[in-house]
Formats: C-alpha cells, sequence, structure tokens
C-alpha cells in the first residue's frame, strides 16, 4: 500500500501510469478530431463515421468485462502489457492505411489495447491509496484528460496545416511501443495491492453488492455514453453545423478536455474532505445545465462557453462513481473495477453511432440531444437510496 512504498516508487508509479493515462486518451479521442477529415477524403455518412467509435468500443468492451478477473488471475503486469501492445499495433495499422476499412480496424486494434489497459490501471491505484480513492482516481485522470485536450487540440491544428493524418497516428504508436517496453522490466510496483485469486466460487463474494453493482453499471454506462458521445461529434459539429474550420474543431476538443483536466484537479482535492454523492450530484447538475446551452445555442461562442462548463462538470464523475465502487468492494476488487468501467464502454459503444443515426435523422444541429437526455436519467440514478447508501 501506499504507506509501504518509498517516494520513489510512488513517483515512478505517478509518472507511468500517467503517461500510460495520457496515450489511453489519444487513443479514445483523437479520431474525433481527425473524423471530419475522413468524413471529406472517403465521403462517409453520419451514420458511417460513427460506427467507427462501435469499432473502438466493441473490443474495448470485451476487453474490459475480462481485464479485471484475468488480473486477479494472473496479475496486473502481464495484462497491462498487452494492452501496450495492442495500443502500438492499432496506431501503427491506421498510420499505413490505404482505405477507411483499413482505419476501421486499425481502430479496432487499438480498442482491444485500451480495453486492456484502462481497469487494470485503474485497479492498481484503488489498491496503492485505499481509502484516498476519490482523490487518487481524480488525479490520475488529470493526464487522460491532458492527452484528450492535447490531442484532439494539435490534431485540428496540424490537419489545418496540411499535415497528413498518420503523422498523428504514428507518433503515439512509438510511445505505446516505448510503454511497452518500461511496463514489461517494471517489477516493484507491481508487487503491492494482490487482490484474492479469481474462481467462480470467490465470484460469489460479490453477491451482496448485486444490486449497488448494477445500480453503478447503469451510472456509468450512462456517463460514458453522453460524454465519448458529445467528444465524438464536437469536432464535426463545429465544422459542419457551425461552419467553422478543422482546427476551430479540434480547438473545441481541447477547451472541452482542457476543463475536464482542471475539474478533477479541483475536484479530486475536494474529494478529500466532500462526500462522493455530493460531489456526483453538483457535477451532474453543471452538466446537464451545459448540454441544455449546448443545444439551445447556435453561436459559437456560447457554444464554446457550454463546452467548457461541460468540461468542468463532467470531469469527476467517472473517477468518482469508480471510486464509490473501490471503497465498497473490497474482495475481487479488480473484477469489480473491470466490469464497472466495461460498462460505461458500453455506452461509449453504443451512443457515439446512436448520435450519427439522430443526426441523419434529424440533423446535425440536434446531435447533443442524446446527451442531454442521457444526463438527466443519470442524475435519477445517482439520487437513487440504493445508489447513495452503496
Amino acid at each position: 500500500m501506499a504507506s509501504k512504498m518509498d517516494k520513489r516508487a510512488v513517483l515512478r508509479l505517478s509518472v507511468t501510469v500517467g503517461i500510460a493515462f495520457f496515450f489511453l486518451a489519444v487513443s479514445m479521442l483523437i479520431t474525433g478530431a481527425v473524423l471530419p477529415r475522413w468524413i471529406e477524403l472517403f465521403h462517409l455518412s453520419a451514420t458511417r463515421a460513427g460506427r467507427l467509435f462501435a469499432f473502438y468500443y466493441l473490443p474495448y468492451v470485451v476487453t474490459t468485462f475480462v481485464s479485471g478477473a484475468l488480473c486477479d488471475f494472473f496479475g496486473k503486469k502481464p495484462i497491462i502489457v498487452m494492452s501496450q501492445a495492442f495500443l502500438a499495433l492499432g496506431f501503427f495499422v491506421v498510420s499505413l492505411a490505404e482505405g477507411f476499412t483499413t482505419i476501421e480496424w486499425g481502430i479496432f486494434l487499438a480498442g482491444i489495447g485500451g480495453g486492456f489497459c484502462e481497469a487494470p490501471l485503474t485497479g492498481l491505484l484503488s489498491q496503492v491509496f485505499p481509502g484516498k480513492e476519490g482523490s487518487a482516481l481524480n488525479l490520475s485522470q488529470i493526464s487522460f484528460g491532458l492527452g484528450a485536450a492535447v490531442g484532439p487540440y494539435l490534431s485540428g491544428f496540424l490537419l489545418a496545416r496540411g499535415v497528413s493524418f498518420r503523422i498523428l497516428y504514428f507518433v503515439p504508436g512509438i510511445c505505446s511501443l516505448l510503454l511497452f517496453g518500461l511496463f514489461l522490466r517494471e517489477r516493484e510496483l507491481f508487487a503491492f495491492g494482490n487482490n484474492e485469486r479469481f474462481s467462480g466460487k470467490s465470484l460469489k463474494a460479490l453477491s451482496p453488492f448485486a444490486v449497488f453493482l448494477g445500480m453503478s453499471f447503469l451510472a456509468i454506462f450512462l456517463y460514458v455514453g453522453a460524454e465519448i458521445g458529445s467528444s465524438a461529434w464536437m469536432s464535426t459539429y463545429f465544422v459542419r453545423e457551425l461552419k467553422q474550420n478543422i482546427a476551430l474543431g479540434g480547438a473545441a476538443m481541447g477547451v472541452f478536455w482542457g476543463m475536464m483536466t482542471v475539474g478533477r484537479l479541483i475536484f479530486g482535492i475536494l474529494a478529500r474532505k466532500a462526500s462522493y454523492p455530493l460531489l456526483l450530484r453538483i457535477a451532474v447538475i453543471l452538466s446537464f445545465f451545459a448540454l441544455l446551452g449546448l443545444n439551445v445555442t447556435r453561436q459559437v461562442p456560447l457554444a464554446l462557453l457550454s463546452l467548457l462548463v461541460l468540461g468542468f462538470g463532467f470531469a469527476p464523475i467517472w473517477p468518482l462513481i469508480v471510486a464509490w465502487v473501490a471503497k465498497h468492494i473490497n474482495s475481487l476488487q479488480a473484477t469489480a473495477i473491470g466490469l464497472t468501467v466495461a460498462s460505461g464502454g458500453l455506452g461509449a459503444l453504443f451512443f457515439p453511432w446512436f448520435m450519427g443515426i439522430v443526426a441523419d435523422a434529424i440533423g446535425l444541429r440536434w446531435v447533443f440531444l442524446v446527451a442531454l437526455i442521457l444526463v438527466a436519467v443519470l442524475f435519477g440514478v445517482t439520487e437513487s437510496r440504493l445508489f447513495r447508501r452503496g
């Protein structure tokens, strides 16, 4: 645990996990920034373009569902090492692709890597910092937010200046390959916080928490659907609906994820003192009104302001839900966290694609209406007695 780790090991854990989360965010969100260019190059419909996100999140969901159990059975190291191998391979396939079908398969491989990455890293932090899960997970997600802000912003900036999308995927591929080597050599960090070994018999230990876990799965399904769905269509919305250039589309995503980073820093500090359900209530209400503003305005400055507030509101929701689960589940904690994160992946798998269908059916201007409805339902779930009592 944290008290048994020297400062050098804690620093190495923070830096290594932080870099991994940074490039995990890049793998998830750079596609939304590049998508307007692919729509133009390959003459894609909104439905076909939205399906691309399913190519990432379908394998992500499957591998995340099993990643927690695999970590409890084999340990976290081989799973995290494997995640970086798939991420690197996915990045390289996209960077070398000549047709859109190859791009889809590259995104698919990156999704496998992402699924083997997020839950094991989250479980590792929860075990190393027991009792401080909310603060630790919020602060660790700052690096995710930085990757999510910098990746799309730089993508839009470089694409607007004629840089090929291939470079935007090749460079993260090199970085994931380096992380593969770094995790492969690491020993000390993976010696901390081993869980009960996974088995069918030990799985019964989770049965008393079935209702609580079900509510948590639903909450994170709704949230991630709203977050990833909104992020996936931001750049395309600004480029095709508000008639802005692709650089501003990437900058809009940068504003959103930049405020996610600021919000996670602030809420990470608040989580040391305030209750997780209270912080969740504040965050969900802020998110609802930000999405309401995004749906009613067609003015670029107001849309950017709505994204700024939305990023701040969305910021702590994922870490707080996962921390709430980690706080209440001790036996097979990695399995419980893996199932929770995978439930969020189901939302990311379905809703970006569904929002593309909505855009084709009633117009791109209403693409964020889906996210508004999801957040309204999320408020009801997180305010329910079954969720709040744990």
